[in-house]
């Protein structure tokens, strides 16, 4: 069974893509398909998501959502959706929160807010990610517990930014 506000997300999402069409058919691009999940937890209110195979997506925490659900719809949609578009229409990279991000945020309607601010009881997200202390020729760096995995798997080497050294566990 479908969540009712997880399927106001996806109508809201939706129609934010609608309202940036004349935008994309004036750079030349095609409206990308998005898919919505409802499945983001902690404190983050919503998340665009690269996947593997190239397609991107977004994911939306209902915990949050339910908090404030018209404000959440207001503002937390158009964020995400303008993280969606402004890598759609840039062929360079720009910065999440810089200009180009901010345009396209009033282009939708809405305030361009770093942050949400939405009140959240400590109960209302139990999860933090624990932090890993990892060091370099010239300080201490903290690693979330996926950098931490992926170090661990022989994945991923992370390295500082200030020496340039590769960071070793602590």
């Amino acid at each position: 069974m479908s969540d009712p506000l997880c399927a106001r997300l996806r109508q809201a999402t939706e129609g934010c893509l609608r309202q940036a069409r004349p935008l994309l058919a004036e750079r030349g691009r095609r409206m990308p398909t998005v898919p919505v999940r409802c499945d983001l937890r902690g404190r983050a209110a919503g998340q665009v998501r690269r996947c593997p195979d190239g397609h991107i997506e977004i994911r939306y925490n209902l915990d949050i959502a339910r908090l404030q659900p018209e404000d959440f719809l207001a503002q937390t949609v158009p964020h995400e959706v303008a993280h969606v578009l402004v890598g759609w229409l840039y062929d360079r990279r720009v910065r999440p929160h810089g200009p180009e991000w901010q345009a396209m945020m009033r282009y939708l309607g809405a305030e361009p807010e770093r942050c949400h601010d939405f009140a959240l009881a400590e109960t209302d997200s139990p999860r933090r990610q624990r932090r890993w202390a990892y060091h370099c020729a010239c300080r201490e760096h903290l690693l979330s517990t996926t950098r931490h995995n992926r170090i661990r798997r022989g994945q991923r080497q992370y390295q500082c930014r200030g020496c340039g050294e590769i960071l070793r566990p602590r």
